[in-house]
Parts: structure tokens; sequence; C-alpha cells
């Protein structure tokens, strides 16, 4: 698969992602106009304010972009553009309507599940896994999800967003499927995959700081890919920062090209 396939591919799912986590809650808007998909969350969070591009699409309009982040300059609302970095014309716009680039770049990653082979024993008694089917239970996801981000506002509207996606059915999920991990019975671990055709994006990865350093990300990384490809998935795609690299290289995956992250707030 050359790389102009593996872009579309990591985009189209990135996009998907984003749209799946809009339609968990009545309140998120979605739009969908110039190649552009962007939410409305309804709450100020940069994780929900998501605006992505289409691979396909034809260099935008300047006035598309900026009438998009105007309208979360309106409201008061932080978010983000992902784009590739050999983008410059498109980055050069970002930065016109007044973006900055986030402070951390990530690298997308590509693997193909049709050639994976476990690297070694990676499942015990003391780390269980439990796929998110009840209330509770994505409360439990969200709060481990916003404790990455411990005493600033984004902990609050993540925790938000996710007690809100908890009062809705849960039959619309079949598209993303969320994980708990379980460390000597506690939740710890949570992690997501997101299915696009034929292949399952990872997201959400997250392991409780006092538990790391124990192996349990590795085990939750495995645990995803063997059920992306029990559910099918021929090709796994991820966002890795730039440390994480070598990790899911020795995983099987490969960079397909750095990704380029922009915001309205430094």
């Amino acid at each position: 698969m050359d790389k102009k396939k593996q872009k579309q591919i990591m985009m189209h799912n990135l996009t998907e992602k984003s749209k799946a986590a809009a339609r968990k809650t009545k309140e998120a808007v979605l739009y969908e106009e110039h190649g552009f998909t962007y939410i409305d969350a309804q709450l100020p969070s940069y994780n929900f304010n998501v605006v992505t591009l289409s691979e396909d699409t034809p260099l935008p309009q300047e006035e598309h972009v900026q009438k998009i982040i105007a309208m979360y300059e309106n409201k008061g609302y932080p978010m983000n553009v992902w784009g590739w970095e050999d983008q410059p014309e498109i980055t050069s716009m970002f930065k016109k309507a007044g973006l900055v680039e986030y402070e951390t770049d990530y690298l997308g990653m590509i693997a193909d599940l049709t050639a994976f082979h476990p690297g070694g024993p990676h499942k015990d008694s003391t780390m269980q896994f439990k796929k998110v089917t009840a209330p509770e239970q994505l409360i439990t996801f969200g709060a481990i999800l916003a404790s990455l981000y411990e005493e600033t506002e984004e902990e609050i509207q993540i925790n938000h967003y996710f007690h809100r996606a908890a009062q809705h059915s849960f039959t619309d999920y079949k598209q993303s499927q969320h994980f708990l991990g379980y460390y000597r019975g506690k939740p710890v671990a949570i992690g997501s995959l997101l299915f696009t055709e034929n292949t399952a994006g990872i997201h959400d990865i997250a392991v409780l700081e006092r538990e790391r350093g124990r192996g349990l990300g590795t085990k939750l990384m495995y645990h995803l890919i063997e059920s992306a490809i029990a559910a099918g998935a021929e090709y796994c795609t991820l966002q890795a920062s730039p440390e994480a690299e070598g990790i899911y290289r020795k995983l099987g995956f490969e960079t397909i090209r750095k990704l380029k992250v922009y915001a309205n707030f430094k």
C-alpha cells in the first residue's frame, strides 16, 4: 500500500472517530462541508471540538477555513485541526486564520494485521479486559481518560462529555468499541477501537499514572489488536507521540508521516 492510500485510511478513520464521538450525545452538532468535517460538541473541550479535512479535497478556500474557526471563537470554545506536515498550503491557511501549532506532534502509523504475530506472552491473571456495555463503565472510561488532564478545565469537560454520553443508548456503538483494563480487579487502563471498512483505528490509550511501569500498556495494546483482528480488520492505525514510535514499531506498525495539530489556544 502506498503512502497516499495509507494517509487516506488514517485521516478517514480519524474523521469517523470524531463523528462517532459526536453521535454519542444529543447535544453535539456535526458539520460536513467544503471537504471539512467539524464538530461543535457544545462543550468547551478541544478533545471533542475537532476539525479534519478529507485527503481527497482540493485546496480549501480561505473563507471556509476562517468561517469554521470563527464558529468556535464566537462561542469561546477551544478546538483543534488535524493535518499532515506535507500540506504547507493548508497549514499556512490555518496559521493565517490565527491558529498555532499544538505543543505535541504526532506520527500517523499503520499495521498490516494479516501479518500480525504476537511478540511474546502478554496475558496473565492480574490483568483482564472488558468491553464497555453499561453507563457506569462509560463514566469510568471517561474518568481514566480525563486523568491525563488532571487539574485542568479539560479534565472537567471530558468527564462532562462521558456523563452525557452515558445517558444515551448503546445500540449505536457498533462502529466504536471502548475497553476497560482491570489490574487486580480495579479499572486502571482504557483504549478504543473505531472501525472503518477493513480498518480499525486505536484511540484513547491511557493508563492511570500510579499504575504505569507494570507493562499494562503493552498488554492493552495486544488486547486491542487481537480484538481488531477478531472483528475482521485487516489494517490498524493510530496516532503516536514521537517517544512511543519505537514501541509501536516493535508491535508491527510503520510510520506513515508526521501529523500536525493546530489549535486556537496556546
